[in-house]
């Protein structure tokens, strides 16, 4: 008699988890603020851009490595489909499941609002940010507006292209004090 295998098409709870402890956003801003008190604007640039680029490369190799570990039956779907078919939905559908995981994880998100996902472009929307909340009360809103946690966004995508071997560039559209959320993407190069 032939086992059958239970199939979940859900990302796994314990995978989120232990992405949500390894990162904890407190934690990150915490160590910003106390870096960045009584330093120039220039300054905390140069320091946001150092703490949140580092967060944001670790983020993203540690979710691409338990991505794998922790596989569903969307995963090997869409892996098959991009085998079957020489790699053509490998961008921006293989990317956006890493990037689900990695915001479902450390945002606590039911869903990622992806605005955008075609062969040449990925865009998604993040609307009330837990960071630049935490920015704005762990440093106040004059600090908060330089977005310096964009860093972490915009290297995450990077690192993402760069670990899948996929040539895209990474943009920011819109910001949380200009538009009230944050948008990015990954456009593919031509």
């Amino acid at each position: 008699m032939v086992e059958k295998k239970a199939l979940s098409y859900e990302l796994n709870q314990d995978m989120l988890a232990l992405i949500r402890r390894e990162f904890d956003v407190e934690k990150v801003v915490t160590r910003f603020s106390e870096a960045t008190a009584n330093k120039s604007e220039q300054q905390i640039e140069e320091i946001g851009k150092e703490i949140f680029a580092e967060y944001g490369t670790e983020l993203m190799h540690r979710t691409l490595q338990l991505g794998e570990e922790y596989p569903d039956r969307t995963y090997e779907v869409l892996k098959e489909a991009i085998d079957q078919l020489g790699g053509y939905y490998k961008f921006a559908l293989l990317p956006q499941r890493f990037l689900e995981i990695a915001y479902l994880s450390i945002f606590e998100l039911r869903n990622l609002p992806i605005m955008e996902n075609n062969s040449r472009r990925l865009a998604y929307k993040i609307t009330d940010c837990p960071i630049y909340r935490l920015l704005t009360d762990k440093c106040g809103e004059d600090v908060a507006k330089l977005m310096t946690c964009r860093h972490i966004c915009l290297t995450a995508i990077d690192v993402l292209h760069q670990d899948l071997d996929l040539d895209a560039v990474a943009s920011m559209e819109a910001s949380s004090p200009k538009n009230g959320y944050c948008q990015f993407s990954a456009s593919k190069s031509l």
